[in-house]
């Protein structure tokens, strides 16, 4: 009995060691992922309705709608916003030209690096809104403006559209 005893705990041993010796390998691995160009504009409303102009917007040459339209852009790029009239002319009782449409935007957002606070007339060239760099929910507000005047813009209903853009180059 002693001697398997014995043999029980040599072997046992022997196991031990064999497990304490043995190899070990490892191997490293590379996680990987692509992230294309990524943007995205939102606004508040599709349709800038001045309703129905009055005398008073007659005599002072225009009417206007401060804080008309919400704009949001997402980009993870630097960025560019432009805009521009549809058409050279509203759809309208005469000819009425598209820079008859002033806008101009204003932001507190300090992604935004440069924005048009100044009223321009909308052309169908595209123009420079606003520029700025990568984030989301960078918000602008744009104001607007109709010239009117009592020679030149019969009663009648007056449309234009048009077109923002936002690049990433």
């Amino acid at each position: 009995m002693q001697v398997r005893k014995w043999i029980v705990v040599l072997v046992a041993g022997m196991m031990g060691v064999v497990t304490g010796m043995a190899a070990s390998v490892t191997q490293g691995s590379t996680a990987v992922f692509s992230v294309p160009t990524l943007i995205r504009l939102s606004l508040t409303t599709a349709t800038v309705d001045f309703g129905a102009l009055t005398e008073a917007d007659y005599d002072r040459g225009y009417g206007e709608i401060v804080n008309a339209q919400g704009v949001a852009i997402w980009s993870n790029k630097n960025w560019t916003l432009t805009v521009a009239a549809d058409a050279a002319t509203w759809t309208a009782p005469w000819a009425k030209p598209s820079t008859d449409f002033l806008w101009r935007a204003a932001t507190t957002d300090p992604r935004v690096e440069s924005y048009n606070g100044s009223f321009a007339g909308m052309n169908v060239s595209p123009a420079q809104v606003a520029a700025g760099s990568r984030g989301g929910n960078i918000q602008l507000t744009m104001d607007f403006r109709v010239l009117v005047s009592w020679e030149n813009d019969p009663a009648g209903d007056y449309s234009l559209a048009f077109t923002y853009t936002l690049t990433a180059p």
